[in-house]
C-alpha cells in the first residue's frame, strides 16, 4: 500500500469509524466479547446462508456445496442435547439467473436433504432477476412463486420466534415499497414480545450496518431497522468474507454478513476493488436462541468443515445498547498487529504451469491477517496486495501465484495488514529461486 492509498484509506476509514461511532453512542468499547454460557439451552436452531449460484448443470461444484449445507448442519445437531433443526434459510442468490433449469436443481436438492421437521425459508435476490430483468424483471416473481411456492415476503414463527423474510421489489434493483410491509410485521412480532430478537432475512445488507453494506447495500431497510433494536438482519450479496470481524455489527440493531456460500470476496482498504479470496471459500451461519431470547451465531466454514474459533458470537438483552458488545469499534478495539511466527522465512517453487509459488506462514493476530503487500527484488521484480486465506479455518500457510519469473536470487518484504488495518512488520529475506516444481 503506497502513502498516497494508505493516506485515502485513513481517511475513509475514520469517516466510516465516526460514523459508526455515532450510531454506537453507549455500546461497550474495549470489552472482551460474552462467552456462551455452558447452560445455554436452544429451543430454536436454524443455519442461514446466501449466495449458492446453482448453474443447473449436472456437474456443479455450488451444487455440492449446497449439499453440504443440509449434511453437515444436521450432523452438528445430532451431536446436541438439542438435536432439531428447524429452519434452513437462504438470503438470495439461489441460482446464477432465475432460469428454469436453475429451480429445479435448487428444488431437487432440497426434497433431497431437507428432513422432516425442517422448514425453507428463501427471499429472492438480484441473480433471481437476471435472465428477465432488461425485458421484463416481473417474470422474477413469477419463477420464484412457481417453483417456491410461496409468497416473495414471508413471517415464519417458529417456536415462538418470528423469522421474516423481504425481497426484492418487482423491479429487482430495490425495496420500494416494502418498508410498510416490513414495519407492520415487525410491529406484530414486537407485539408479542419486545425482548425477544426478530430474525430478518434480505438479500443487499441494510445500507451503512456492515463490512460492504455502503457499496453493496440498502437504504431503504436501512432506514426501518433503526427503531427496532430487536431486529437481527441476516444478508448477502456482497460475498465478503463473513469471518472477517467487520461483518458483524450491532448499531441500533444487529446486523450480520453471511458472506457466500459460493466463494468469499475482501475489499482491501474500502477502495482498492474486490478481490476474490483466494482457493476455495464458502461459510454459513448455524443461529441457535433459547427461550429467554439469547442467541449463539456460529460461523462455518463449509471447505474445511468445522467452525471459526474466533466467530462464534453470544448475544444477549438484544434490546439494551450496553449490551451490544459486538458493535463497530469494540470489535476494532480488540484487533492486534499482525506477527509473524518465530523464525518464518518465505521460500519459492515452480508449479506445474510455470508459475513461482511463493510460500510462508500466515501472520497471527487476533482477528487473523486480511492481505499481504509483497515487495520482490532482484532477479525479477514483483509488487502486489494479495488477500490472505483467512477465509479458511486452519489454512495456515499463503501460497501465492508470482507468475512466470526468471531464475535467480530474490529479496521479499512481506507486510501483512488486519482486518481494521493495523500493519505488521515486515517479514524480511532472500532465497534463490532454481524452478524447483512444488508438490
Amino acid at each position: 500500500m503506497n502513502f498516497l492509498t494508505g493516506l485515502v484509506f485513513k481517511i475513509i476509514d475514520g469517516f466510516f469509524s465516526l460514523v459508526i461511532a455515532v450510531t454506537s453512542v453507549f455500546c461497550p468499547l474495549g470489552k472482551e466479547l460474552p462467552t456462551t454460557p455452558a447452560d445455554f439451552t436452544p429451543v430454536l436452531r436454524f443455519a442461514v446462508c446466501s449466495d449458492v449460484h446453482l448453474s443447473g448443470e449436472d456437474e456443479d461444484p455450488h451444487a455440492e456445496r449446497y449439499a453440504t449445507f443440509f449434511e453437515d448442519t444436521y450432523a452438528y445437531a445430532e451431536n446436541q442435547a438439542y438435536k432439531n433443526v428447524d429452519a434452513f434459510v437462504v438470503a438470495g442468490d439461489m441460482t446464477g439467473r432465475g432460469e428454469d433449469a436453475q429451480y429445479q436443481k435448487f428444488v431437487e436438492l432440497n426434497e433431497a436433504h431437507l428432513r422432516d421437521g425442517s422448514q425453507l425459508i428463501t427471499v429472492l435476490g438480484n441473480h433471481e432477476f437476471i435472465a428477465y430483468r432488461d425485458e421484463d424483471p416481473t417474470v422474477g416473481y413469477t419463477k420464484y412463486k412457481e417453483y417456491m411456492k410461496r409468497d416473495v415476503d414471508t413471517d415464519n414463527v417458529i417456536n415462538g420466534y418470528h423469522i421474516v423474510g423481504v425481497s426484492y421489489a418487482d423491479d429487482a434493483k430495490t425495496f420500494t415499497g416494502k418498508d410498510s410491509w416490513l414495519r407492520e410485521t415487525l410491529n406484530n412480532a414486537k407485539s408479542e414480545d419486545a425482548t425477544k430478537p426478530i430474525f430478518v432475512i434480505q438479500h443487499p445488507a441494510p445500507f451503512g450496518s456492515i463490512y460492504g453494506s455502503v457499496n453493496w447495500g440498502n437504504l431503504t431497510t436501512g432506514l426501518v431497522y433503526p427503531s427496532y433494536p430487536q431486529v437481527m438482519t441476516f444478508s448477502g450479496h456482497s460475498h465478503y468474507a463473513a469471518n472477517d470481524p467487520r461483518s458483524v455489527n450491532q448499531m441500533s440493531y444487529t446486523s450480520v454478513g453471511t458472506g457466500s456460500l459460493a466463494a468469499s470476496i475482501v475489499n482491501v482498504g474500502y477502495i482498492e476493488g474486490d478481490c476474490d479470496a483466494p482457493g476455495d471459500s464458502g461459510t454459513y451461519w448455524i443461529v441457535e436462541a433459547d427461550a429467554k431470547g439469547n442467541v449463539r451465531l456460529q460461523l462455518y466454514d463449509a471447505v474445511t468443515h468445522q467452525f471459526f474459533d474466533k466467530n462464534e458470537y453470544y448475544i444477549s438483552d438484544i434490546t439494551k445498547r450496553s449490551a451490544h458488545y459486538l458493535n463497530w469499534n469494540n470489535l476494532r478495539s480488540l484487533d492486534t498487529t499482525p506477527v509473524f511466527p518465530e523464525g518464518a522465512a518465505a521460500v519459492a517453487g515452480k508449479d506445474n504451469d510455470g508459475n513461482m509459488i511463493l510460500s510462508f506462514p500466515n501472520a497471527e493476530s487476533y482477528w487473523g491477517t486480511e492481505s499481504y503487500q509483497i515487495e520482490l527484488s532482484g532477479a525479477g521484480k514483483f509488487s502486489d496486495i494479495i488477500i490472505s486465506n483467512y477465509v479458511r479455518v486452519d489454512d495456515n500457510t499463503m501460497n501465492v501465484i508470482v507468475g512466470d519469473m526468471p531464475f535467480g536470487t530474490y529479496s521479499y518484504k512481506i507486510t501483512p495488514v488486519s482486518p481494521y488495518a493495523k500493519t505488521g512488520k515486515a517479514l524480511t529475506g532472500s532465497f534463490e529461486y532454481a524452478g524447483v516444481v512444488l508438490n
